[in-house]
Order: structure tokens, then C-alpha cells, then sequence
């Protein structure tokens, strides 16, 4: 049976086609193209901007169909003198388009397109290019012999700001990508053509997938089916390796942290990195860490927020992705061997909790001591937009940023090396290590795109008491590790120099 292929598959074919190949013939891989959580509220996000930015055309018909069914009933409406179609739908060659708007030029006789995307800027490369995405598009449309005219992208614009209601003609920003797109679409369409080609092979393609040249980040879903030569701990997993230095090592048959030559160029994060592994103990810079813990006040507050980011901003004084703090988890040790206290925040209104937070923090932080923070740009970019809404609190939140501490600084400068991280330094990779008796694998709410998702849901009209309550607890539960496990691990690195 042969595919047809649709722009996201011609998108996921360019950037792995094995992987690609592997989901539409392997019935028994589907499970490892389950959507991630994250994936899945950032797909909800694009659906809701599309929605949002069909309000900049009126009268425009939704074509509802999937399918064949919705070519005819992309062709009925255009019959029957439609100017505006929503999801206007074409087959041809193999290749299907769903268009987000189809809208017709009565004065050049033509149909412009205007693809929809929920970022803040046109992107032109890498995985999230635009210019590739429309060019797709247009392909089809000139295969089903559509008079087409202009291609337009309709992105977020960042700068703007909600006061009142939506302003849609200040929300978005429409590019004419007519010329751009052009320019690229004879490659763009033998791209087209070699993926139903791969695609619509009989056999499995032979060997491994591109990504075996890419760090372990970048690897694609099947990569252990078609690479299952390489060990689970690689030099894929080498601190910031670059694309080059991994095809270097591939292609000399290097797989094997172990085995990669002395001679061979590395930064030094990477060589500590190589060398804790193969002594498989910890190397650690004592002097370094002292020096960094010695930089720390008493009262010490262990601090995090979780926060909700939407496309399109909720409350007034928010851009688009501005994140809506709905909770707070804040442990205060106020000096050493004293009995740690515990300050938690958690929003149950769907309403901005802006105010709130501030005369939380505001009561519980004083002027003294150190705010402790995993990755600390996140919460003082949060704090900044927090007094830019709120003026009366700028002294507050500038005193908060300014007595900030980010603990993760001690494993990103390579003060403690652990061969158990395997070169990462995020928070759920270090505290297993250190405090092995805290975990989040036993959380119900393990990372910020779920807890973002369930605050989300809690707040919404859907759920009933008992589940609010119930994702009341597991957030509070979640949030509350986080700056718990702060300082489990700040606890670890004291009595290492006591």
C-alpha cells in the first residue's frame, strides 16, 4: 500500500528518513511516537494561534473532511464562490496539503496561501524552517493546478503587549515569503519526490540512521533499533559535542567513550567528562567548591517556580510565551544546623497570580541571605516580567535577582564531575547521584511540561473537585522536590568540605 505524504511527514522524512519509514511500516515501533507531553501542549498551542489568526479574515469556511472527502469538499466550496477557506485540502502525486488559510485575490485572479505558525519569528533553517514548510505547500497546490499567487507567513509578534482586548492585527505579524520560497522550491520538490520514494519501499532500508552522526539530544525515536550497535553511554553523550567531532569518531569506528584516542581534540569539560567515566569515581575540584559555597548568606531560600507559557497572552501586561507564574516552592534554612521551613504558592484560579506571588515573596524574602536556584535565568527572567507588570514591586524582585545564586554553576563549570550524570547537569541527573533517596521517577508530575499541562487542566471548568485536589497535591508534590532536592544536594556538598 502506498503513503500518502503529508507535509509533517515530509518535515520528520528531512530531518531522519529511516525514522520516518520505521512509523509508517512498523506497526510493532509505534509506541516509540508517543507524544511526549511537552510535544503534545506545544501542538495544542499551534492549534490554538491558527485558530486565533483565522479572525484576521472574515467570512472564511472551515473545510471539516479528512481525506478524499475533504478535496471535494475543498473543491464544493470553491464552486459555490467561497473567498476565504480554512484548511482548504489537496491531493495529488502522492502528497497532501492541508492549507491553514486559502484566501482569494479577486483583483489578481488568484488564491494567496498563509501559513500559521506559533512562533515568535520566521525561522529559514534547521528544523523548524518555514521557508521549507510553505514550500510544501505551494508544491501541491501547483501540482492540483491551483491559480496561485502570493505565499504569506503569519507568525507571533514578541513585542506585542495585551492591554484589553486582543489586538489580532498588533498580535500577528504576516511576511510575504513569495520570493524566499521561490528560491528554494526546485530543491524543496526533489526533496518531495526522493521522500515517497524512501517512504514507499517494500523493505526496511538497510543499515543505521543519519542521527548516529548527531549528539543524543538530536537523536530520532527508533535510533536504538537502527543503531543497535551503539552503546547506551556513547561519545554521543559528550558534554556540548559537536556534530563534527561525533562524525569524526563514527566514522573512525569509535562508539566507546573508552576508546577515544588521547590525541584526539577535546575541550577540557569533555576530558573530565571521558575521565570520570573511566575511572568511574567522581573527580572533584574541592578548593572551587568551597570557594563557591562560601559565597553563600544566611537566610538561605531554595527557590523554583513552575509557570505556564500560552501562545496567545491570557492577561494584560503579557507577550505572547510570557510564562504565567501559578506556583512557587521556596525551603528557607535561616542558618546552619536550624530546622529548614517550607513556603509554597499555588494558583487555583485561572486568573493572573502575578500580585499574589509578589506579596508572598515579598513577606518571605528579606533583604538578607541568598535566593538558591537551579538554572537561575528562568526564575529572574520570570521575576523581571513580574515587576514590569507591577511597578510597586521592582524593588523587590530586583533584590530577589540580585542576591540569586544558581547552584547548577558548582557541575557547569566541571567543579564536581560524576561519572553517573554522563555529562548532563540537570537537576533530575545530579540527585539521583548525590541524595539517591529523593526521586521524581515516583511522582505522578515528574518535569515542568506536565505540571504546566495539569495546572492548566485544574483550572479549566473540566475536572471536579476531586481530581482539582488531586493535582493540587501532585504539583505541590513536584514543585516542593524541586527545591527540596536543592537542597539535598547543597546538604551533599557541605558535609563533602565538613
Amino acid at each position: 500500500m502506498s503513503h500518502i505524504i503529508s507535509k509533517t511527514l515530509f518535515l520528520e522524512y528531512r530531518y531522519c528518513p529511516k525514522n520516518i519509514w520505521l512509523k509508517l511500516n512498523k506497526r510493532e515501533l509505534l509506541d516509540k511516537f508517543t507524544l511526549s507531553d511537552f510535544e503534545k501542549h506545544l501542538a495544542e498551542q499551534g492549534n490554538e494561534v491558527e485558530s486565533c489568526a483565522r479572525g484576521l479574515f472574515s467570512k472564511g469556511v472551515e473545510v471539516k473532511s479528512n481525506g478524499e472527502g475533504a478535496c471535494i469538499e475543498t473543491v464544493q466550496l470553491i464552486t459555490s464562490g467561497v473567498k476565504t477557506l480554512f484548511q482548504s485540502t489537496f491531493i495529488v502525486d502522492g502528497f497532501i496539503a492541508r492549507n491553514d488559510i486559502l484566501h482569494f485575490d479577486e483583483q489578481n485572479d488568484c488564491w494567496d496561501l498563509f501559513e500559521v505558525k506559533g512562533t515568535n519569528s520566521l525561522k529559514e533553517s534547521g528544523e523548524r524552517d518555514h521557508i521549507e514548510d510553505v514550500g510544501f505547500q505551494v508544491s501541491v497546490l501547483k501540482r492540483a493546478n491551483v491559480r496561485i499567487g502570493k505565499y504569506f507567513l503569519i507568525h507571533l509578534n514578541k513585542e506585542y503587549v495585551r492591554d484589553g482586548d486582543l489586538d489580532l492585527g498588533l498580535l500577528f505579524k504576516i511576511e510575504d515569503v513569495t520570493e524566499k520560497v521561490n528560491e528554494r522550491l526546485v530543491d524543496i520538490e526533489k526533496q518531495m519526490d526522493s521522500a515517497r520514494e524512501y517512504l514507499n519501499r517494500e523493505s526496511e532500508p538497510e543499515g543505521g540512521c543519519d542521527c548516529v552522526y548527531k549528539g543524543r539530544g538530536k537523536h530520532c525515536s527508533t535510533f536504538k533499533h537502527s543503531n543497535s550497535h551503539v552503546p547506551d553511554y556513547s561519545v554521543h553523550d559528550l558534554s556540548s559535542i559537536r556534530e563534527k567531532k561525533v562524525t569524526e569518531l563514527i566514522e573512525n569506528g569509535i562508539f566507546e567513550l573508552n576508546d577515544i584516542p588521547d590525541e584526539f581534540e577535546l575541550s577540557d569539560n569533555q576530558k573530565l567528562q571521558i575521565s570520570a567515566h573511566v575511572r568511574q569515581s567522581p573527580i572533584i575540584d574541592l578548593g572551587s567548591v568551597k570557594d563557591e559555597l562560601d559565597k553563600l548568606e544566611f537566610p538561605l531560600y531554595f527557590f523554583d517556580y513552575e509557570a505556564f507559557a500560552p501562545a496567545i497572552p491570557m492577561f494584560n501586561g503579557y507577550s505572547p510565551y510570557n510564562p504565567i507564574p501559578f506556583q512557587f516552592s521556596l525551603h528557607i534554612l535561616d542558618a546552619p544546623n536550624t530546622e529548614m521551613r517550607h513556603v509554597e504558592f499555588l494558583h487555583m484560579e485561572r486568573t493572573d497570580p502575578s500580585h499574589l506571588v509578589a506579596e508572598i515573596l515579598d513577606k518571605h524574602i528579606s533583604n538578607k541571605g541568598t535566593v538558591i536556584a537551579w538554572n537561575k535565568s528562568y526564575e529572574t527572567r520570570v521575576n523581571e516580567q513580574i515587576a514590569a507588570r507591577l511597578p510597586q514591586y521592582n524593588s523587590l524582585f530586583s533584590r530577589i535577582n540580585s542576591s540569586m545564586y544558581d547552584l547548577r554553576d558548582i557541575f557547569q563549570k566541571q567543579y564536581y564531575v560524576h561519572h553517573g550524570f554522563k555529562g548532563k547537569t540537570s537537576i533530575k541527573k545530579v540527585l539521583p547521584i548525590l541524595a539517591p533517596d529523593q526521586r521524581y521517577d515516583v511522582l505522578d508530575i515528574q518535569e515542568g511540561g506536565q505540571a504546566a499541562d495539569a495546572w492548566w487542566r485544574m483550572v479549566s471548568p473540566v475536572p471536579g473537585d476531586e481530581e482539582k485536589a488531586k493535582i493540587a497535591k501532585d504539583l505541590k508534590i513536584y514543585c516542593g522536590l524541586d527545591t527540596y532536592a536543592m537542597y539535598a544536594i547543597w546538604k551533599h556538598l557541605v558535609d563533602l568540605m565538613n
